[in-house]
């Protein structure tokens, strides 16, 4: 199992706005150019500092999975694990001795589900799409401790094309690779992030999970995009943030399925 010594263990994506903060609660998670999507800040192996993790969060091609076969036989020896979502990652680092985290939010609802992965990684994050009573309950019955959302803005997609370069150029905008935009229909504010390997776009309200307490949390993750240096300082020592909810952390997101009438 993961070895965590911490009193407030947080995981953090790090990311330049917060390249200066201090905090010895804080591991960091590093997302790495050509293997992540959905973080403007991208950043070498080389440049991961000491008892870091790397990211790892785009799907895989049969080119991508032999780069990244090559560049993790010399990986830089700050790394101790690697945050994951492709599933095919896991038997390319077996013989590495790197601490694995399967970071695929939405397939971790139930804690049947979440042993079975556990067989393979050293922990995991809990959805977010379940409420809290849900999430103790797989707190409550796992064999090993769990990475738990404590505050971040969730993706709501994630797609392959080149959303914000065909956006920009079809209204003759300046393209920047991450741009606020607006859905007029539901008068919803979303930040959209894109590279060569896809968009991700994310609604610019964060989810506030800071209530949930349990003895088998590993980690608290963060995902500060969005955020400066001070607001997340300000999170950590549990101030209070107004553009912020809870989720579905008290609102199932089952609906009771109607028979529309003929």
């Amino acid at each position: 199992m993961l070895a965590v010594e911490k009193q407030n263990n947080y995981l953090v994506v790090y990311n330049d706005n917060i390249k200066d903060l201090e905090d010895n609660n804080i591991t960091f998670i590093f997302p790495i150019k050509e293997y992540s999507v959905g973080f403007p800040d991208t950043y070498n192996l080389d440049d991961v500092i000491p008892n870091s993790f790397i990211l790892i969060n785009r799907i895989l091609d049969d080119k991508g999975i032999e780069k990244l076969k090559k560049d993790l036989k010399n990986f830089n020896k700050n790394i101790i694990g690697i945050c994951f979502t492709d599933l095919g990652i896991i038997n390319l680092i077996k013989n590495l001795g790197l601490k694995l985290i399967y970071m695929q939010n939405h397939n971790t609802t139930n804690y049947k589900s979440v042993n079975y992965y556990l067989n393979y990684v050293d922990s995991l994050i809990v959805s977010t799409d379940i409420t809290r009573e849900e999430i103790i309950k797989i707190l409550d019955n796992t064999n090993k401790k769990l990475v738990v959302p404590y505050f971040m803005l969730v993706d709501v997609l994630y797609s392959r094309r080149n959303l914000l370069t065909n956006y920009t150029q079809e209204f003759n905008l300046k393209y920047k690779n991450m741009m606020e935009l607006k859905e007029s229909n539901s008068n919803t504010d979303f930040l959209a992030v894109e590279n060569e390997y896809g968009t991700v776009i994310y609604p610019k309200k964060f989810i506030d999970y800071r209530s949930i307490k349990h003895n088998n949390i590993l980690f608290y993750y963060i995902n500060p995009l969005g955020l400066s240096k001070n607001e997340l300082k300000d999170i950590l020592n549990g101030k209070k943030f107004l553009n912020s909810n809870l989720g579905f952390l008290e609102t199932p997101t089952y609906y009771d399925l109607k028979e529309v009438p003929k």
